[in-house]
């Protein structure tokens, strides 16, 4: 049984490198922790706590980037992108304390943070790249920026992330949530690393043979990399979902459209179209996830039973903390194990 918690192991996303210029300083708060983002002059991306330990002011609000340290707008200690003590500016020597560094990626415009409970370091093969797919590589250049342009912001919503994890599994809800004219197969899956695998195949309303592929592939709670595989629709995904405490998510959409050789450097309106459309259809989840209970042991139609059961099985492996809250989930506790209904 899943214990839900809002601290899970693995990599989130933290928003997109273009919002963070060299010199920039962002405050931030995910996963339960204070946080400051900022980039050295160099460029170089760091996150720290974000309290100075002098006298415990936010480095997030006021605090300005001298070279490759953020400067604390209270009496102007600074402390470089690992977090070290680089000067006092009315002491002659620094203080050896250090701010906690967070690691964290850049990865085609998007800035990831690692989070271990245990305070444990990035572990290896966790986080995956929606261009270096082993069976569907990829050219990013070959490819539009996802930002500004291909993104949604959803900030503080009472979103659970596990909500979102499963869709990886349900191929049942596109009918009815998306309007899908066919419902998709649950192709194949593979729980056997960190990573989930799994592809979808979406059938043609005429012939009723698969069209396209979705080759979905799951970092922990929270982080989904899609590829949809098909002629004309080709298109890359990352939808993401990180804590900022026990009640409140961000949830992010990172759309990558394959570049018009008409018009490889701008957009064309045809494809901004299809970005604008990325709302939509991510309300079309998000009304259900903002109201949805959360059912421990729920009963399966025939065709939920073997991706639901891997995938919770799954993601048992992430939520390593222990004494945190659920957050915003409201769990049915239903008695007995999970059911087919159609052994009812």
């Amino acid at each position: 049984m899943l214990n839900l918690s809002m601290k899970p192991t693995g990599w989130f996303q933290i928003g997109w490198s273009d919002e963070l210029a060299p010199g920039a300083v962002k405050p931030m708060k995910y996963l339960g922790h204070d946080l400051v983002a900022f980039r050295s002059e160099a460029g170089e991306l760091a996150v720290l706590d974000a309290h100075c330990h002098h006298m415990g002011a936010h480095l997030g609000y006021g605090g300005k980037v001298k070279g490759d340290c953020i400067a604390c707008p209270y009496h102007g200690w600074q402390w470089n992108t690992k977090g070290e003590n680089a000067l006092i500016p009315y002491q002659d020597h620094p203080i050896r304390k250090k701010l906690r560094k967070w690691d964290v990626v850049e990865q085609h415009g998007i800035m990831f943070l690692w989070h271990d409970p245990a305070g444990g370091p990035p572990r290896d093969g966790w986080l995956p790249d929606v261009f270096d797919h082993p069976e569907h590589p990829a050219d990013p250049a070959d490819f539009y920026p996802c930002y500004p342009d291909a993104v949604v912001l959803a900030p503080e919503e009472p979103i659970h992330p596990q909500l979102i994890t499963e869709n990886a599994a349900d191929t049942m809800h596109f009918r009815f949530a998306h309007n899908a004219p066919e419902d998709p197969l649950l192709l194949a899956f593979d729980t056997s690393t960190a990573i989930w695998k799994s592809t979808m195949g979406f059938r043609s309303k005429v012939t009723k043979e698969v069209a396209m592929l979705l080759h979905a592939r799951n970092a922990g709670v929270g982080l989904n990399f899609s590829i949809f595989d098909h002629p004309v629709l080709a298109r890359r995904l990352v939808l993401s979902c990180t804590p900022i405490d026990d009640e409140k998510s961000d949830l992010r959409v990172s759309y990558y459209f394959r570049r018009d050789p008409k018009s490889p450097e701008h957009m064309p309106e045809s494809v901004r179209q299809m970005a604008r459309h990325t709302r939509v259809l991510f309300e079309e989840d998000a009304v259900i996830w903002r109201h949805q209970k959360f059912v421990q042991r729920p009963i399966y139609a025939r065709q939920d039973v073997a991706g639901y059961t891997a995938l919770r099985t799954w993601c048992e492996q992430f939520y390593e903390a222990t004494g945190s809250t659920q957050g915003p989930l409201k769990v049915l506790e239903d008695a007995g194990e999970p059911v087919n209904c159609n052994l009812l």
